[in-house]
């Protein structure tokens, strides 16, 4: 144990250790996202191999919504786990699920005609969400403080590479070869990084003693599903029938079960303890809204560009690729401003600008250049807000519940992710006109128009959120724990 110890410290002195977790971590974040990045793209293409038309958006929508429904409830319990057994052994384990998962995901249209085929490989794959929360857990346990925010904005910076690739490479996968091998062509650098995480990364030594709190899992999962399963049934149905009434009335009374059961349970998937930390709880709001606008306006735009400029899969990437690259810069740029003058004021000011960028989308958005603008101007506020919430919650957060918290942050942004575009969805349904002659329906300006101010409004409130944090460094206040926690540590032998 020792001589393990003497290495860790060689190791974090010269740097070669974290700088290669680094490398491989922030590779997961690029497969990941170059898979998550065609899905939005591709849906008016797997719409039309299931037959779905316009007024089905809804139901196509759910290829994106159940990853993120099954990530929000995965998420959380992996983050226990990887706190309670080891973050290492989990990343493990989430990365051999999310290796089977893509690769069914990939074969669904040649397994079954129906698209809920395809749906339910995409839930199964939606459990890879949880390689997030444990892969920034393990940045804090092998990183010095001071490189801590750099790490987290290189990252961060990868999502837009990952982004990046998916919408070049991706889109000409896509458009030449089908939908299919988007999935197909990432499957062995899955089974690849799987197999260099299970070598060469270590176990971290940090412990929880705890159980994981499955009856949680269930409550929170149940409340998602219901909700939006109600708000998808409004393209079919109002607002006011007995069925959607019942499955909102049931989501509210799921949520309020699940919060109780959170006070009372010894072990809670969400730690309610930890909101009542002020930055924590007021990340966390914003964390919602910021996955709330952010993918509600990427499936927006995504289906903007294949039904109203008929644009094909390559085309409707690089409508998104600016914002792409600029991420990559921004990424550790604003880590090293993270660094020096705390996340409050980056992450204030991101906002502010991606309300500039859905206000821009709102009142321009007729053509493709004016649409890249828009998303260029929301994509870079998103850099400097995403890299914010995250070191912000990390740097409040003692470094024994690092799993739990940023699962937990996770969870809510994810809710965010899925609560937005399901209503985005619903408003497209709701909101579509006929083209003359065709017989084919497209989304109206008026949804447009709706969707992007509905997302400037609720970043809007995220900046009034986000004046009310405390700003803080990453040598400050939070990385240490207190002696109740370190009670529940244990070293790994």
């Amino acid at each position: 144990m020792g001589g393990h110890q003497m290495d860790n410290q060689k190791d974090e002195k010269n740097g070669r250790y974290p700088t290669m977790v680094l490398l491989l971590l922030a590779s997961i974040a690029i497969m990941v996202m170059y898979v998550e990045s065609m899905a939005l793209p591709s849906l008016p293409k797997i719409m039309n191999a299931y037959g779905l038309t316009t007024a089905q958006t809804s139901l196509a929508s759910w290829i994106i919504t159940i990853y993120l429904v099954v990530g929000a409830v995965s998420i959380p319990i992996f983050g226990k786990l990887g706190d309670i057994y080891g973050k290492k052994k989990m990343l493990v384990i989430a990365m051999i699920i999310y290796s089977i998962a893509v690769t069914l995901t990939g074969f669904s249209r040649d397994l079954s005609d129906s698209i809920y085929v395809m749906i339910g490989f995409r839930a199964f794959q939606g459990i890879g969400m949880s390689m997030f929360p444990l892969a920034f857990s393990i940045i804090r346990d092998e990183f010095p403080v001071e490189r801590m925010a750099v790490a987290q904005g290189v990252i961060s910076a990868m999502f837009g590479v990952g982004t990046a690739v998916g919408f070049l490479l991706g889109g000409y996968v896509t458009d030449t070869f089908g939908w299919q091998w988007t999935y197909h062509s990432i499957v062995p650098f899955a089974i690849l990084f799987t197999i260099i995480v299970a070598w060469k990364v270590r176990e971290s030594p940090v412990r929880l003693k705890a159980k994981v709190d499955y009856v949680g899992g269930a409550l929170l999962g149940g409340t998602l599903l219901s909700f939006l399963v109600g708000i998808t049934e409004t393209q079919n149905r109002s607002w006011t029938d007995s069925l959607v009434v019942t499955l909102l009335g049931l989501s509210v009374v799921l949520l309020a079960c699940f919060i109780y059961w959170q006070t009372k349970a010894k072990d809670p998937l969400v730690r309610l303890s930890l909101l009542k930390q002020h930055d924590i709880a007021l990340s966390n709001i914003i964390g919602f809204l910021i996955g709330f606008a952010l993918f509600t306006s990427f499936q927006t735009i995504a289906f903007l560009a294949g039904f109203n400029f008929h644009l094909d899969a390559t085309h409707i990437g690089l409508l998104s690729l600016p914002m792409s690259v600029l991420t990559l810069f921004l990424g550790p740029i604003v880590g090293f401003i993270v660094k020096k003058n705390g996340p409050k004021w980056p992450l204030v000011a991101g906002m502010v600008m991606s309300i500039l960028g859905f206000l821009f989308l709102f009142m321009f958005h007729s053509t493709q250049e004016e649409v890249i603008m828009g998303v260029l101007i929301m994509g870079g506020g998103n850099s400097f807000a995403m890299v914010g919430v995250i070191n912000m919650v990390i740097i409040s957060t003692p470094r024994v519940e690092t799993g739990i918290s940023t699962a937990m942050n996770m969870v809510i942004r994810t809710a965010g992710s899925v609560v937005g575009p399901a209503i985005a969805a619903s408003i497209i349904s709701t909101n579509s006109v006929l083209i003359p002659g065709t017989g084919m329906t497209i989304p109206s300006d008026n949804a447009y128009h709706l969707i992007f101010l509905m997302s400037a409004v609720c970043m809007a409130f995220g900046v009034v959120v986000g004046l009310f944090l405390t700003n803080k460094k990453a040598v400050g206040e939070g990385m240490k724990m207190n002696g109740e926690k370190k009670e529940k540590i244990s070293e790994a032998g």
